[in-house]
């Protein structure tokens, strides 16, 4: 196959082999793109169902669109009959590689790739379609684009989803006819029954999320068939026996992404998603994946930090969006009650002091020298100070934020869209809001740390950052340029 065509693209190298097909890295004679093609089994062209598990993962790739979803550029047929994919290149490693890599991630990472493959499978199923063969083989780990310091999860192969909801979509799946990998396979997969919906890819991910913190699945067995009892009968082991330092949110988490009956998982990957950000204490998602325009790391929408977008902040009327996100144009019930409550007390004091006046007319027995009781007019008085504090409340206009670090000299990113907001220690001024922005403190040889910054008032932001484990933290003063995921060395690029 190597110096074949496969469209506008030559091929250069074998990357990697598998059941279905081949894949090679390939690059465009004319402007130098380099792409990886992956090309059926030339047995396999034949078989009129392999066809079009093969052609899925083109039509779910197109359909999805995420940034956590492969993107496949083009399919086609060479001249001989061969049926091919062309994808994007990915350079990193994958999850089952991780794994061995490392024996078992920590709680953190651990979290971060559940969160973002949950993102992508949200999206996935927001347009009817279940991946149904979720494994760390189909989970790749690349480096971010725009931040080497941070990492994107791809998901591969959907090569066995079920499209549900696209045109002209022929592919039935046989009842009793099991379709994924054993090990990762949900209760309802195993039965072969044809009620297998978006929640069987929840419970694969909770199979992932144990192995990531464990090392090791749930539910090992040498015999098919007593794995697969093992996923229909048997409960998985207590993630805080195997991994103490697990926390028990996250172990809670997991235990329920792992339940037998579909009805007593997580609902949803925006479920899933909000559960684990709870219970590992990172920003959590606010609106579920298939309503997102954009997502950063998290899957989260950019616009997650509106209320923090400007060090300036400007003056607030009715036609701008206010910090808490309201519509333009639209001004909050207790607003105009506010606005309302001086004049209906002044109202309320006036009548009673004409009630009063009323009262020592008709009641008063010689001139109008009597004595007033002094509850009937006094007791109003307070009314012109409720007035006062009601028609001028003290917002401020900034809130100044102290970000100090131990040791110093960390940078401080908005988690919504990366920005920096300045180097510890620093003080910045924001827009006040009621809602925390979540901030990332970053800094060579030590753990990044998540905080979230009140903007209700003044306030300082104060992080102890803890030394990378294994490693030594560099000196103050030094910075030495950060390498790429994958090493100058042993730079690769994928192997699907």
């Amino acid at each position: 196959m190597i110096g074949e065509r496969y469209g506008n693209y030559q091929a250069l190298s074998l990357l990697g082999e598998g059941g279905m097909g081949a894949v090679y890295l390939a690059e465009h004679p004319g402007i130098g793109r380099r792409v990886a093609i992956k090309v059926l089994k030339a047995e396999l062209d034949h078989d009129p169902q392999l066809l079009i598990r093969f052609l899925n993962e083109a039509r779910a790739a197109n359909a999805i669109r995420h940034p956590n979803i492969i993107e496949v550029l083009d399919s086609g047929t060479t001249e001989r009959g061969a049926s091919y994919l062309v994808m994007e290149l990915l350079e990193g490693e994958s999850l089952s590689a991780r794994i061995k890599r490392l024996s078992r991630l920590d709680e953190r990472s651990a979290i971060e790739i559940a969160m973002q493959t949950a993102s992508g499978l949200g999206a996935a199923h927001a347009k009817g379609i279940i991946h149904r063969d979720l494994k760390p083989d189909n989970l790749f780990v690349i480096p971010e684009e725009s931040d080497a310091a941070r990492e994107r999860v791809k998901i591969l192969d959907f090569g066995i989803a079920k499209l549900h909801a696209m045109a002209g979509d022929s592919l039935k799946t046989r009842t009793g006819t099991l379709m994924g990998t054993p090990v990762y396979m949900s209760p309802e997969q195993c039965l072969g029954t044809k009620e297998v919906d978006h929640r069987s890819d929840i419970y694969s991910l909770g199979i992932i999320i144990y192995e990531m913190l464990t090392g090791r699945p749930p539910f090992i067995s040498e015999g098919f068939g007593e794995l697969l009892s093992m996923h229909l009968h048997e409960n998985p082991g207590a993630l805080r026996e195997l991994v103490p330092q697990v926390s028990a949110g996250v172990e809670f988490a997991v235990m329920r992404m792992l339940a037998k009956k579909p009805d007593e998982r997580y609902q949803s990957m925006a479920d899933v998603r909000s559960a684990l950000a709870a219970a590992a204490g990172l920003p959590h998602p606010l609106v579920p994946e298939h309503k997102l325009g954009s997502t950063d790391q998290f899957g989260v929408r950019a616009t997650l930090a509106a209320h923090a977008t400007e060090t300036r902040p400007k003056t607030l009327s009715p036609t701008t969006l206010t910090p808490a996100g309201l519509e333009a144009g639209v001004i909050p019930d207790v607003t105009l009650k506010a606005r309302r409550m001086p004049w209906t007390a002044v109202g309320l004091a006036s009548g009673l002091i004409v009630v009063a006046l009323l009262a020592a007319v008709f009641l008063r027995k010689g001139p109008l020298a009597g004595p007033v009781p002094p509850t009937t007019i006094t007791r109003p008085a307070p009314a012109p100070e409720t007035q006062t504090l009601v028609l001028s409340p003290k917002v401020p206009v900034a809130v100044r934020v102290r970000l100090e670090s131990t040791p110093p000299g960390a940078r401080v990113v908005r988690v919504a869209d990366s920005a920096m907001l300045g180097t510890t220690p620093e003080t910045i001024e924001l827009r006040p809001s009621s809602e925390p922005l979540p901030l990332r403190f970053e800094k060579e040889g030590f753990v990044a740390a998540m905080r979230e910054a009140s903007l209700t008032a003044d306030s300082t932001l104060s992080v102890i950052l803890e030394a990378t484990p294994g490693k030594t933290a560099p000196p103050a003063k030094k910075h030495t340029p950060q390498k790429t995921h994958s090493g100058t060395e042993t730079n690769e690029p994928a192997k699907l």
